[in-house]
């Protein structure tokens, strides 16, 4: 049985969700079942909300299947238990996600060159150039614009070229970066 739940782990988890948002999140009990429309893993995975049985996963699959989208759970690391029965079904780990927290104070010690990096929503042609060669789709990039509170595109630039492009995006007293390249 399934003892902890998504929003056990509080305002970190869903400022995660709220910073990189799925088209539509179905409460089918025990799970959230989210609608990612190909935006990606995070986006179409299902979470439990309460306690679960072997039977309650089958009924998931078939509820994310009916979306189209292939089976697929998030998985915290506290919740060993689902981790074991996917396991047993078969299931794989694939794509696990690191959160890396820090205060404002400790990540901005030094200020960057000027001229070195922007911020600008919508973002510029370079940016969305710059996502699609790294495998950021359209998919992925209709999740940015579903973001309703603050966000922005950041551009790096180093030697007068564009180096790298990445999301950000706020909730409460959160900042995600998303989509880094």
């Amino acid at each position: 049985m399934q003892k902890q739940t998504w929003d056990d782990f509080g305002d970190i988890l869903i400022a995660l969700e709220e910073t990189w948002p799925a088209v539509a999140r179905h409460t089918m009990d025990p799970w959230i079942i989210r609608d990612g429309q190909g935006g990606g893993k995070r986006v179409s995975a299902a979470t439990p909300n309460s306690y679960w049985t072997q039977a309650d996963i089958q009924a998931a699959e078939t509820a994310m299947q009916d979306l189209g989208q292939t089976p697929l759970f998030m998985v915290i690391d506290q919740d060993q238990d689902l981790d074991r029965a996917l396991a047993d079904a078969g299931y794989d780990i694939v794509d696990p996600v690191n959160i890396y927290s820090t205060s404002v104070d400790t990540l901005t010690t030094e200020r960057p060159p000027k001229v070195s990096m922007f911020s600008v929503w919508p973002p510029l042609a370079i940016e969305i150039d710059m996502w699609a060669e790294g495998g950021i789709s359209d998919a992925r990039f209709n999740v940015m614009k579903r973001v309703q509170g603050p966000k922005t595109s950041i551009l790096a630039r180093w030697n007068d070229n564009p180096a790298g492009v990445g999301f950000a995006a706020v909730h409460g007293k959160d900042a995600f970066v998303h989509a880094v390249e």
